[in-house]
């Protein structure tokens, strides 16, 4: 009777602590969408694709009037480089969300999808393959959140 209690006390501290930790997961990763995108709405050039959609849906006037009192003093890095890593990260948060669960190989090369991708357009950009202008801080920006994620999905493997 005793045994039994303790291990259903166990089960629902283990349920609690998951709870917290995945309700802390995901603000986490909407924190890095939303911080990414505001980023882009607020600081890019208006000549981007997102913003003829934008456009398209009838944002337009909301975006400008939140860009009209702001100030783009930000150092470019924030402006042009950190989306990029925000939205690397948040797609690795969300795949680890749905699929931790699976193997840790099926996790890192699900997560590996997105970060990947950006990283191999960076490096057809050097090439000229790709239009656009290679930017090495744009290709860290892409790797460093797959990196750190691997390194850390790794660790606990071993653990």
């Amino acid at each position: 009777l005793f045994n039994g209690y303790i291990s259903k006390t166990l089960l629902h501290e283990a349920v609690v602590e998951y709870a917290a930790f995945d309700g802390m997961f995901r603000v986490i990763e909407y924190l890095f969408l939303l911080t990414g995108g505001m980023t882009y709405l607020l600081f890019r050039p208006q000549t981007l694709l997102m913003f003829h959609v934008t456009d398209a849906i009838g944002l337009s006037a909301a975006i400008n009037s939140m860009r009209e009192g702001i100030s783009s003093q930000l150092p470019e890095f924030i402006i042009y480089n950190l989306p990029g890593a925000l939205w690397a990260a948040a797609y690795i948060l969300t795949t680890e969300y749905f699929l931790y669960r699976q193997s840790v190989k099926t996790r890192i090369l699900v997560a590996g999808i997105i970060p990947l991708i950006g990283a191999v357009s960076e490096l057809l950009q050097l090439t000229g393959l790709l239009p656009g202008t290679f930017d090495v801080a744009d290709l860290l920006c892409y790797l460093v959140p797959y990196l750190l994620y691997m390194s850390i999905i790794l660790k606990i493997k071993r653990i």
